[in-house]
């Protein structure tokens, strides 16, 4: 039987984990007498989600294209420690026929997939209120919760019980110079922009190691964040003001804020770097200057406690709305696929509503919006059932379908071998076929067959992909449907969706005349017809 193995670790300090887990499978493959097909790992990757992880993605694609006849792993939680997740892996592979198996409890079934899934669970909720216990305990001994602090230098200190503290800090003067600065300057009254101006005027590196921009300093009201914010600088740690939950669809983190009564502050005298009343002075100027703070502050005094209470819970459903978003849509049709016919460089938008080609003194420079989108509907309202026919006419097409064709018919007469050959064995041999070396030759070959088959229903999937659909009119009028949608708004998402699929490129050709004056403007299209008959079949 051929399989395939899959293993995986959670962390970058794991390195060596998954070529132990993959040569442990090796072995009880070979112990079995499996032959190893592929092999499938995901390295520093948590288990608590399948979405994110390309080496279980692409196990599932190789499932489906039948490269093997079955999974095995080191343990059912390297597979996954979700309980979900791990439910719907197996679905999978038991409506593919493709059995489970790991190293540690032998082939899977559903008593498995339900008691050790259950453990797996209790083992990551666990594991987090543990990591975060402990993170607690080391702001309380005078660590600083967070990776590298601008204006502070790590540094390594044992308690007195000779175990290491986490987040230890100190000073960095050079960069408390900055912040220094950067406080007196807005307490004086000077705009963000102005002093981001003046730092990189004068060379000075931001926290990332870029330009200073005002979101740096200011940060966000809502989460109280920003350099201006950071409590640490007036020797005050502020921790736990965040929580995260994994998306139950995609198993990204979400940052949730906690009510302020759960937030933990410690002081950290030695850590000082604002005084006081410089500290005090610019977190009053940055409620005074943020007009969005004035109108929180507002709004309540004049509000019965029950509006209160529905604008409250308004405001935190639209937010926890748009931090579940996770599909980013393009604004516009020809985002990312508009390119220069003269220079064949990319056109991309410069100021409101205008895009250019990046070479100076192209006709393609200063394009308003309103005219591409024209451009761009006359040219993709364009394909007809002729230039679908035409794709899959093609000869590159034709050379690829004959392959195919080819080594179907191949491959079936080698199947056909090898049946022939069984059977003359058989015939020859009769009641004397028993022996370990004619039952090692029968298996051999049954191998082989089953991997014959494999072959020819690979071969076969990839011939469906390039025939020519039968609804070739109903996928023209969809299309055409999408690009009407268009002409009534340029931006609905629906439409342009679908649509950005199914387009390669958009091409922007300028004429001129001898005086060298535009005189006519064009965009030609070219379409990914593969992609827009596979977006139909769905």
């Amino acid at each position: 039987m051929h399989v395939a193995i899959y293993a995986r670790h959670s962390t970058d300090k794991q390195e060596t984990s998954t070529q132990d887990q993959i040569r442990r499978c090796r072995e009880y493959c070979s112990i079995k007498g499996y032959q190893v097909a592929d092999v499938f790992f995901d390295e520093g990757i948590s288990g608590s989600h399948i979405a994110n992880r390309p080496g279980i993605g692409a196990l599932l694609v190789a499932a489906l294209n039948g490269r093997f006849e079955g999974v095995v792993a080191e343990d059912l939680s390297r597979i996954s420690r979700d309980q979900a997740d791990t439910a719907n892996f197996f679905k999978k592979m038991m409506f593919l026929g493709l059995p489970v198996e790991t190293v540690t409890d032998g082939v899977i079934n559903e008593l498995h997939i339900g008691l050790k899934s259950t453990m797996n669970a209790l083992y990551l909720k666990d594991l987090s209120d543990k990591t975060h216990r402990g993170v607690i305990a080391a702001v309380l001994r005078g660590g600083v919760p967070g990776g590298q602090l601008y204006g502070y230098d790590l540094v390594h200190a044992l308690d007195e019980f000779g175990e290491p503290i986490r987040g230890k800090r100190k000073i960095n003067d050079e960069q408390a110079a900055i912040i220094r600065e950067i406080f007196e300057y807005y307490a004086e009254g000077r705009k963000l922009k102005h002093i981001c101006d003046d730092l990189n005027r004068r060379g000075i590196d931001s926290p990332k190691g870029g330009k200073w921009a005002p979101s740096s300093l200011v940060g966000s009201f809502v989460r109280q964040t920003g350099m201006l914010r950071q409590t640490l600088y007036n020797g005050v740690v502020t921790f736990n003001k965040m929580q995260y939950r994994k998306h139950p669809e995609n198993g990204k983190r979400l940052s949730i804020m906690r009510p302020e009564k759960e937030w933990i502050t410690v002081p950290i005298p030695e850590l000082t770097i604002i005084d006081d009343a410089t500290f005090a002075k610019v977190q009053k100027a940055l409620d005074e200057r943020s007009s969005k703070h004035l109108q929180r502050k507002m709004i309540p005094i004049v509000m019965t406690e029950e509006e209160k209470r529905e604008t409250s819970i308004r405001r935190s459903k639209e937010w926890r709305r748009n931090q579940a978003v996770t599909k980013k849509r393009s604004n516009a049709v020809f985002g990312g696929k508009l390119y220069c016919g003269e220079h064949n460089q990319k056109i991309t938008a410069t100021y409101a509503k205008h895009y250019s080609c990046p070479v100076k003194g192209c006709a393609n420079r200063n394009l308003h919006y309103d005219e591409i989108i024209k451009l761009v509907l006359d040219a993709i309202a364009d394909l007809d059932e002729a230039k679908i026919i035409e794709h899959f006419e093609s000869e590159e097409i034709q050379q690829v379908r004959a392959h195919h064709t080819c080594e179907i018919e191949r491959l079936t007469l080698h199947l056909e071998d090898l049946r022939t050959s069984i059977n003359k064995v058989i015939d020859a041999l009769g009641p004397d076929a028993r022996s370990a070396e004619i039952r090692a030759f029968f298996d051999d070959k049954a191998e082989q067959i089953q991997r014959t088959k494999l072959n020819i229903e690979g071969h076969k999937r990839e011939l469906l992909d390039i025939v020519p659909p039968r609804k070739i009119k109903s996928i023209v009028q969809q299309h055409r449907k999408y690009v009407a949608r268009l002409h009534v708004w340029s931006k609905d998402p629906d439409a342009i969706v679908p649509l950005r699929q199914a387009i390669e490129t958009l091409i922007i050709v300028s004429t001129k005349d001898e005086n060298r004056m535009i005189v006519h403007r064009q965009c030609k299209a070219a379409f990914n017809v593969a992609e827009l008959v596979a977006t139909n079949k769905r």
